[in-house]
């Protein structure tokens, strides 16, 4: 069994919740608030921008040629999604640059980009890469799982580009790599690193279930 066939385990339950929660559900079905959508595109940017950030000290730190290649990689493609597709996203939906600024961030997303900042920090470069790698496994699973089960509903949503977006080949083969390099870089661990590794895993993907929760509490002012 590779590592990442435990990490999933270790995720499965968090994964299976959030595509039962409110918000992906009323995306899929296309009867989301359009305020609490802008809002999630916000609060998205924002987080993007400190994955960037994670991401820019991953590159610092590799010294495997094929890491640093994979990291810089993964950076330039999600530096190019905020600053250019996400950005011009927001715009088409009425964000203006004033609503980016007096944004609040969500407190369960700050609490969650602390944590992983720490991983890296604490931990290395596989800890930090196993917890972004939550992240982008993650709204993988979420796109695949809801458009199995709602395909009729996604065709016809407003939101079905998003569905798109995470079900797209580019983005499957994307994380499938990440996934490859993590089992690779993990292969000869000891149990007690994979466990502690399993344990940010599970705790990311505690992170990104909240989140769903939050932006769906969330009034516009």
């Amino acid at each position: 069994m590779n590592i990442t066939d435990r990490l999933y385990i270790a995720a499965e339950i968090n994964w299976m919740e959030s595509a039962e929660k409110p918000f992906p559900l009323e995306m899929a079905e296309g009867t989301l608030d359009d305020s609490l959508f802008k809002n999630y595109m916000i609060q998205d940017y924002l987080y993007l921008q400190d994955y960037i950030v994670i991401l820019k000290k991953m590159l610092e730190l590799s010294n495997d040629e094929e890491v640093a290649a994979f990291v810089k990689n993964t950076l330039d493609a999600i530096e190019y999604e905020t600053y250019n597709v996400h950005s011009a996203n927001m715009k088409a939906l009425g964000v203006t640059d004033a609503d980016v600024e007096s944004c609040v961030r969500t407190p369960v997303i700050l609490r969650y980009v602390e944590y992983m900042k720490n991983q890296l920090e604490e931990g290395g470069l596989l800890y930090g890469l196993t917890a972004l790698l939550q992240c982008s496994w993650n709204y993988a699973i979420l796109g695949a799982v809801l458009t199995e089960r709602y395909p009729d509903m996604i065709a016809k949503s407003k939101y079905k580009s998003w569905f798109d977006a995470y079900t797209s080949d580019e983005y499957v083969g994307a994380n499938e790599s990440w996934i490859n390099l993590v089992n690779k870089q993990a292969a000869d661990l000891p149990e007690e690193e994979v466990e502690k590794l399993c344990e940010i895993f599970r705790t990311c993907s505690t992170f990104e279930n909240r989140f769903w929760d939050a932006l769906y509490e969330y009034k516009e002012k």
